[in-house]
Formats: structure tokens, C-alpha cells, sequence
């Protein structure tokens, strides 16, 4: 409703109101009126029904015997008698076609009319003698129904308005002045003065109850207080909104689906160079900042990605465009744009940018520290593979030249024992066998080495491998060079792993081979291959019960030529280094747990 409504207001509800209750009591009126007005007709019949029957039950008998007697006189007298009742209008006694005496004047309409036979007994017969004919008139019954008619209906007019008037006075003391208090009060209602509560004119209910007047006032206010409590959250939440947006190091800026700028804030403003708002918001964004590619080409608005964003509802993300200053400078930006939505309806797009100048720098650095590490790459790679090379010519050399001198080594010397022994003292027997072992050992650590070279040379053939069967084998190798020795061997049955079969039979040579040589001391020695799962992963490993370790030197225990036991047992310090490098090739891990003269547990992993 507007104000000039409001001035302009008229008593719309109550006088519908009266409108109303006029209408209803009219028709309430009406029928009332119809059900007296039918009543009243039916007693006025019953009346006149009434005295019809009161003629035949009181005048007939003497209307028969003056009839009889020829009594004239008597006859008018009865007759003028009956002619007094309220309306009769026609009365006539008749003989055949004789009319003995008759009152009034006969009417076909609106009448009730009443024959009664008129007879005589005369000698124990019953004789006709004539016919009493008595005509009543409907007018007077209709007369009277329609004063009655306007009685009731004047009544109830006088009565209605009575009501109505009484009606619309509480109505307007009720209601209607209070709606008239509550519009007012709505109308002054201002988003930044909702503290005034609603108050009504009303005189104090002692009962405490309240009503439906004040239910509104309630609710009112309620609603008054919401509305604040709303637009106090609302105003918060756009001071925070405010102060995110200006002190955000992010540029930000809105545009609308036509490319024009909605806000943008204080860190856009300092990126593009410009000092007010003012000189962005409503200006077309394309043609200030984004108009020219990197390489100095024209950028056509239909191309621009943030444009065709803000029309589609994508959200994008580039890196690889500039944005331009005001003072005509660019620099490379990094922007996202998200599309905004009211009401499921597409308005535009939201932009955020950064200047990503640093960053071009840092990878046009790293771009050249790349290629000059792919240059420092490839030279190493080279530089390796001629030191592979000349690996493999040593290994060669090794496996050959060093061979034969230390086999001529080995022979004269046990020639000089067998062909010269007589001759020489027990001190030169000594240094001979000392040089024969010195040779032959020599030759193990060159088997050795040349086993470790090879097994990280080797090309790997995965396949599904028992390592159950495996671990049987290399124990039937030992049991097969010590025939008398006796221990107990456990070995779980058909552990199935992926990898080289013929470089985990290696494994299983060196680790079991460990096992047999330091248990040998024990009277009751005990070698357990089992599985087991730690942190969720499967891992294998080859328990023993023998001399065991110190476990402070476990770190040396899989580095080539390192032994913790000295002389007291025989080995090179390769077996472990051998098998640590197989593990590895497998993408697996090898550790080792033991005890002093407890035993020791050597656990590894397999890649899946």
C-alpha cells in the first residue's frame, strides 16, 4: 500500500463487514419472513377451515328445521348470522332451483368454498330438503399476509441496521483502529530504526490472556527484532566481506556478463595502477587491461578467456596471459574466474589475479639451471658409462690376468712342498702353505667380487618364483659338501614372491650359508625360512640360533669386506653386500636382528 493510499484509506474491512452481515441478516430476513408469511397462510386457512366446520357443527341443525318449517325469517336470521364471519363472502341456501335466501356475491377466485347437504328425517327416512353453499375469500387472508409482510420486514430492516451500526462501532473499536496503529507503524519502519517496539491503545486485560491483536503486536515485533538481528549479521558479514577483500593480497575484481566491472578492490587497484574505484567499476575491463597479447597482438574481447567465462558460467584458470597497466606497462598474471549465480541465474564472474613476474623469473632461472643439469647429466652418464667400461676391462683383467699368476703362485708352491720338502726346514714348510692359502683365499675374493659385479649387471627376469623350493635346494647343496652334520631345518611350505629366480637362489645361497657356518659351533642348531607381515607388508626371513652379533655393528653387517667375527669363521665379507644389492635390485629392503651367542634373524622385503 502506498502512501497516498494510506491517506487516501477508507473503512474497507468493516464496511465489507457490514456489507456482509446486511447481506446475510437481509437473507436471514428474507427467509424468515417467507417461513412467518407461510405460517401466517396456513393458520389463516386452519381459521377459516375452522369455521366452516363450526357451521356445520353449530348453524346446520337449525338452517334444516327453519328449511323444513318454510321459516323465512329464521332462515335470514341464521344466515345473516354466518354472513358476520370474517370472511365468508358468499352464502346460499337452495331447494333444486330454488334460491331460498342468499348473502353476498359469488366469486370463482381466490375462494375456499363448502357444500353442505341440508336434510330432514321425516318417518324414520332421511329426506333432502336443499344445499347450504358457504363461499370464504382468499383477499382478506392475502390483505392481511402482505401488511404483515411489510410488519416484518420494516422490523427487521430497523433491527439489522441496529446491528450493523453496533457491529462496525466494536469492529472499529476491536480492529480496525488498531490495524489503522499497526499500518502507520509498518509504514514509518526504517532498516537502520528497528529499536521502537510496537505499542496498541488498549485498556489492560486483567486476565492476563492474550489475543489475536496482540499475537500480531508479538509477532511483529519479532519480526522487528529479526529483521535487525538479519541486517546487524548482514551488515558484519559485508564489513567482513570489506575488510577480506581489501586486505587480501590477491587482486579481485567483478565483472557482469557483459564484460563491464562491478567492484574491485583496494590490491586491483594497486596492480593496475589506478587510484579510485570510479576509474574502473562500469568500464568495460577487456579494453583497460587485457586488450593485447604477451606478444604484442591484438586480443579480440570474443577470445578473452575471462570474457566468455562471465557469459557461460565456467570456471577458468590461466597462466600464461599479461594484464595491462594504466600506464600502458603489462606484466605476466596468473588470474582464476568463477562464475556468480542469484537465484540459479548467471550474473557474471568473479576474478582473481596475482603478478607472477617473480615467478617467470624463478622458471626462466630454473629453465637454465635444467638444461645446464641435463648437460652435467649427460656428461656423468657418459663419465659412467666409461667407468662401467673400464669396470668390465678390470673385471676382465681380473678374471684372467690375476688368475694365472695366482694359480703359478698356488702350483710352485705346492711343488716346492712335494718335490723339495726334504730340504727345506719346518719354518719354510710353514711360510709355503701359508702362501698356498694366501693364493687360494685370493682367489675366493675375486670369485667374489666378480659374483657382486655381476649380479648388478645382470638383466632381471621377473617371474613368479617359490622361494620354499628355493630355500630346500640351497640346503641340500650344504647338507650335500657336510654330509655329517646334523641340525634341525624348518622351512614353511610354498611362499610364492615375483621376482629373478636365479638371483634369489643367491640370496637364499648366501643367507643359508650364513646360517650353516654360524651355527656350526652349536651342538643343537636350529635354521628356520618363514613369512611374516610387518606394518602391513610381507616380509620374508632366515632365522638361526648360532654365534649372532653385536647389534651396535649392524650397520656395517651388508658393506662389502666388513665381517664381526674375525678368523674364528671363515668368509670374504661379500655374502651379505651380494645379497643387500639383489634385495635392492627387487625394490626391497634387508635388515638383520641378533643377540650374542643367541641367533640371529636376517629379514627382507620383496616390491609387489
Amino acid at each position: 500500500m502506498t502512501k497516498q493510499q494510506i491517506t487516501t484509506y477508507k473503512p474497507g474491512i468493516a464496511r465489507r463487514l457490514i456489507i456482509n452481515v446486511v447481506l446475510f441478516s437481509f437473507l436471514i430476513t428474507i427467509f424468515d419472513t417467507a417461513l412467518q408469511l407461510y405460517w401466517g397462510y396456513k393458520n389463516e386457512l386452519n381459521y377459516i377451515k375452522d369455521q366452516l366446520q363450526q357451521i356445520e357443527d353449530v348453524n346446520l341443525r337449525s338452517i334444516n328445521e327453519s328449511l323444513w318449517t318454510s321459516d323465512i325469517k329464521e332462515l335470514n336470521t341464521l344466515i345473516d348470522g354466518i354472513s358476520q364471519l370474517r370472511d365468508i363472502q358468499f352464502l346460499e341456501i337452495r331447494d333444486n332451483e330454488k334460491v331460498w335466501v342468499s348473502r353476498g356475491k359469488y366469486e370463482t377466485r381466490n375462494i375456499i368454498s363448502r357444500q353442505y347437504p341440508l336434510t330432514h328425517s321425516h318417518r324414520g327416512q332421511e329426506l333432502k330438503i336443499g344445499t347450504l353453499t358457504v363461499n370464504a375469500s382468499l383477499d382478506g387472508v392475502y390483505q392481511r399476509l402482505f401488511d404483515k409482510f411489510w410488519v416484518i420486514l420494516a422490523s427487521n430492516a430497523i433491527k439489522t441496521f441496529l446491528i450493523a451500526s453496533f457491529i462496525l462501532f466494536i469492529f472499529y473499536q476491536l480492529i480496525t483502529r488498531h490495524l489503522l496503529t499497526i499500518t502507520n507503524f509498518a509504514r514509518d519502519l526504517k532498516i537502520n530504526q528497528l529499536g521502537k517496539p510496537l505499542t496498541l491503545s488498549r485498556k489492560h486485560k486483567k486476565t492476563g490472556k492474550i489475543d489475536e491483536l496482540d499475537m500480531v503486536v508479538n509477532a511483529i515485533n519479532q519480526m522487528q527484532q529479526n529483521i535487525k538481528q538479519a541486517f546487524d549479521a548482514l551488515k558484519q558479514s559485508e564489513d567482513r566481506v570489506r575488510l577480506l577483500m581489501d586486505s587480501t593480497a590477491e587482486a579481485i575484481y567483478g565483472m557482469d556478463r557483459n564484460g563491464r566491472c562491478t567492484f574491485a578492490n583496494p590490491a586491483c587497484l594497486k596492480f593496475l595502477g589506478y587510484d579510485h574505484y570510479d576509474e574502473l567499476v562500469g568500464k568495460e575491463l577487456h579494453n583497460l587491461i587485457n586488450h593485447t597479447y604477451p606478444d604484442g597482438r591484438p586480443y579480440p574481447v570474443e577470445l578473452s578467456h575471462i570474457y566468455n567465462a562471465a557469459r557461460s558460467g565456467q570456471s577458468i584458470h590461466i597462466d600464461n596471459e599479461v594484464l595491462w597497466r594504466r600506464d600502458g606497462s603489462c606484466f605476466p598474471a596468473e588470474y582464476w574466474s568463477h562464475p556468480i549465480r542469484k537465484d540459479n541465474e548467471l550474473i557474471g564472474a568473479v576474478v582473481t589475479f596475482i603478478d607472477i613476474s617473480e615467478r617467470k623469473h624463478a622458471e626462466d632461472e630454473l629453465k637454465k639451471y635444467r638444461n645446464h643439469l641435463e648437460e652435467l647429466v649427460a656428461e656423468r652418464t657418459s663419465e659412467l658409462t666409461r667407468i662401467n667400461s673400464e669396470l668390465e676391462s678390470f673385471s676382465y683383467s681380473v678374471s684372467h690376468d690375476l688368475r694365472a699368476p695366482l694359480r703359478a703362485i698356488d702350483g710352485f708352491s705346492q711343488a716346492l712342498q712335494e718335490d723339495c720338502g726334504e730340504q727345506i726346514d719346518d719354518t719354510g714348510t710353514i711360510y709355503l702353505q701359508r702362501i698356498c692359502a694366501g693364493a687360494q683365499r685370493m682367489g675366493e675374493l675375486i670369485d667374489d667380487l666378480l659374483s657382486l659385479s655381476r649380479v648388478s649387471r645382470i638383466e632381471m627376469s621377473r617371474t613368479k618364483v617359490n622361494l620354499s623350493l628355493l630355500a630346500e635346494n640351497s640346503i641340500r647343496k650344504l647338507q650335500e659338501n657336510d654330509p655329517e652334520r646334523k641340525l634341525e631345518v624348518k622351512i614353511e611350505d610354498n611362499i610364492q614372491a615375483q621376482g629373478d629366480a636365479h638371483l634369489l637362489e643367491i640370496v637364499f645361497d648366501n643367507l643359508l650359508a650364513n646360517a650353516w657356518k654360524y651355527t656350526s659351533k652349536k651342538p643343537s642348531a636350529y635354521i628356520e625360512f618363514g613369512i611374516t607381515e610387518k606394518e602391513n607388508n610381507i616380509v620374508y626371513y632366515v632365522k638361526d640360533n648360532g654365534a649372532g652379533f653385536d647389534m651396535q655393528y649392524a650397520s656395517k653387517l651388508f658393506g662389502a669386506f666388513q665381517r664381526l667375527h674375525g678368523n674364528e669363521f671363515e668368509g670374504t665379507g661379500i655374502g651379505l653386500a651380494t645379497v643387500a644389492r639383489i634385495i635392492h635390485r627387487h625394490g626391497g629392503k634387508v635388515w638383520a636382528t641378533a643377540e650374542m651367542e643367541q641367533g640371529a634373524t636376517f629379514y627382507f622385503t620383496l616390491e609387489k
